[in-house]
C-alpha cells in the first residue's frame, strides 16, 4: 500500500512556526528545569527535528521519513544550502536547513516543516517530541542535554561525545530525565556483527583472547576537499550574520575568528582536536562498539591503553590528529584488542578454534562455523544479543523504544563507554606516552602520568557555553 503522508493536527500548527534566529539568546537559557518526556500513544505520530543537515542528517533523516510513525517537522542548522555538505564534493552532498526543508516537504507533499537555525528554538518548542542531533562532534553533547532537559527523546550520532566529561554527563542526565536515547552505532543492526558477537560471547571460538582491529588512517585532504590553510572570512552560507559564532559554538576561535577551509569546510573538522577526534574516534566508535558487544563490557571498559604508537600529536598544527596509530586496549580479564590503522577495517576475533573476520556486509566463517545458522543452532541457554523488532532499521528501533519506553539496541551509556574507549586512547596520543592505566568503574585514570591525563578527561567548552548551564 502506497503510503499516504498527511501530517496530523498537532504537526501543521507548529509548522507555521517562526524560522527567527536566536541571536540574543544567552546560554544558559533553558533553565534548570526539565520537562518529562512525551510518550504518544500508538495512533499518535512522533514528531522529530533533525538538528544539523549533512551527510548522516540526511541518511538518518531518509530513514525516519520512511517510518509512518514519525513525522519530521524540524531541520535546524546555521548553514543555509550548500552541495557540498557531505562526504562528496561531487554533487552528492548536498545540505543545509533550507535544503532539507524542501526534501521533507517534497517527500510529505505540503509545506509543514519549518527551517530554524538555532537548536534553542527547537528544544524549548514543547510540540515536538524526539530530536536527532547530527552536528559536527562538538556539538553533540550540548545540544543532546539540552533537548534531553526539555523533554526531549534523542537520536545522537557517533561519536557521542568530544571527551570523556561530556559522555559522563549525557549518561546522568538522560537517566535522570528516562528520555530514550539511541546512539548512532548502527552496525549493530547489522546481522554480520550480531551474528559475530553472539560467537564470541557463547565461546564458539573456544579460548578467545584477542582481536585485531582496523580503522581507517591518515588525515585530511580526503573526501575529494582540497588543503587549503588560507584564513578568511566565513563563507556566505552561514546565514545570517552571527551564524558563524553558532556553527562554532563550544569551540575555541582561532585567531581572528577565521574560518580555515582544511578545518572547517564540510566533514574537514573532525581532523581537528577543537572540533573532532581524528579517525580514533571517528571509526573507533563504530568497532569497539561491537568489541563491547562480544566481550559483554558494554557498561565497563578496559583497564588500560597500552604500546600506543602514533605520529606525534599536533605535529601539523591544524590536522592535529595522527594519521598513523597502533595500540592495544586491555580488559580485566586479560583479552587485548590490538587497534591499528594498518589493520583492514573491521574486527578479526583470534580463538583457539579458530578465527574469523567481520566487517560491513562481510562475515568471514572459520570452516567449523561454514553451515551455523543462528536461528537453527543458537541453542535457548546461549546468549542471545538484541535484535530490533520486525527487522528494524536503528532509527525505527529508536522510535520503538519511544512509544515502547523500553531498552534499545545503544542506549546513551552504552555509546559513552564505546567512545570512552577512543577517547582514552586519544589521550596517550596527546601525552606522547606508550601507556595509561584506566579504571573503568571510576572511569579515572591511575597510576603513570595519570594526573596528567586525568586533566585531558575534561572537554573544554568556549565563548560562553557551559554545559551546566545549558
Amino acid at each position: 500500500m502506497k503510503r499516504q503522508f498527511e501530517l496530523s493536527r498537532r504537526a501543521f500548527f507548529i509548522g507555521a512556526g517562526s524560522t527567527a534566529f536566536l541571536g540574543g539568546c544567552k546560554c544558559g537559557l533553558l533553565g534548570s528545569g526539565c520537562r518529562p518526556p512525551r510518550r504518544p500513544k500508538p495512533s499518535e505520530r512522533i514528531n522529530v527535528a533533525i538538528v544539523g543537515c549533512g551527510t548522516m542528517g540526511r541518511g538518518n533523516m531518509e530513514m525516519l521519513i520512511r517510518d509512518p510513525r514519525a513525522q519530521v517537522v524540524a531541520v535546524c542548522d546555521p548553514v543555509t544550502e550548500l552541495k557540498d555538505y557531505g562526504y562528496s564534493r561531487k554533487g552528492r552532498g548536498l545540505g543545509g536547513r533550507i535544503a532539507f526543508r524542501r526534501i521533507v516537504n517534497e517527500r510529505y507533499k505540503g509545506d509543514f516543516c519549518r527551517a530554524v537555525v538555532d537548536f534553542r528554538e527547537i528544544a524549548d518548542d514543547p510540540s515536538i517530541d524526539a530530536v536527532c542531533v547530527t552536528t559536527p562532534d562538538h556539538w553533540h553533547a550540548l545540544v543532546a542535554i539540552a533537548c534531553m532537559k526539555k523533554g526531549k527523546h534523542v537520536y545522537c550520532q557517533k561519536p557521542m561525545s568530544l571527551g570523556v566529561s561530556e559522555g559522563i554527563e549525557m549518561t546522568r542526565v538522560a537517566k535522570e530525565t528516562g528520555v530514550t536515547f539511541q546512539v548512532g552505532s548502527q552496525q549493530r543492526n547489522a546481522s554480520e556483527f550480531r551474528v559475530a558477537a553472539e560467537w564470541v560471547r557463547n565461546g564458539y571460538l573456544g579460548d578467545c583472547m584477542e582481536c585485531e582491529i582496523g580503522l581507517p588512517g591518515g588525515s585530511f585532504p580526503m573526501w575529494d576537499y582540497p588543503d587549503d590553510r588560507t584564513p578568511r572570512k566565513a563563507p556566505a552560507y552561514f546565514s545570517p550574520d552571527g551564524t558563524w559564532d553558532l556553527w562554532q559554538g563550544p569551540a575555541a576561535h582561532h585567531p581572528d575568528n577565521a574560518f580555515i577551509p582544511s578545518i572547517h569546510a564540510p566533514m574537514c573538522w573532525r581532523f581537528n582536536s577543537r572540533t573532532g577526534g581524528g579517525m580514533i574516534t571517528d571509526w573507533g566508535a563504530h568497532h569497539v562498539d561491537i568489541l563491547h558487544w562480544a566481550l559483554g563490557v558494554e557498561r565497563s571498559g578496559p583497564v588500560a591503553v597500552e604500546n600506543f604508537k602514533s605520529d606525534p600529536f599536533g605535529a601539523d598544527p591544524l590536522l592535529d590528529w595522527a594519521g598513523n596509530y597502533s595500540f592495544d586496549l586491555v580488559y580485566a580479564n586479560g583479552f587485548r584488542a590490538h587497534v591499528s590503522n594498518r589493520f583492514p577495517n573491521g574486527l578479526k576475533f583470534k580463538g583457539s578454534k579458530g578465527d574469523f573476520f567481520v566487517a560491513r556486509k562481510k562475515l568471514d566463517r572459520p570452516e567449523f562455523l561454514r553451515k551455523w545458522n543462528e536461528k537453527r543452532d543458537l541453542g535457548p541457554s546461549e546468549t542471545h544479543l538484541y535484535k530490533s523488532a520486525e527487522g528494524h532499521c536503528h532509527e525505527s528501533d529508536f522510535i520503538d523504544g519511544i512509544y515502547e519506553n523500553r531498552p534499545i539496541a545503544t542506549d546513551c551509556e552504552i555509546g559513552h563507554r564505546s567512545i570512552s574507549a577512543c577517547h582514552i586512547a586519544n589521550i596517550c596520543e596527546r601525552l606522547g606516552v606508550a601507556s595509561l592505566k584506566w579504571d573503568p568503574a571510576a572511569e579515572r585514570f591511575h597510576g603513570a602520568n595519570a594526573d596528567a591525563a586525568n586533566e585531558l578527561l575534561d572537554v573544554g567548552h568556549f565563548n560562553g557555553w557551559d554545559i551546566d548551564r545549558i
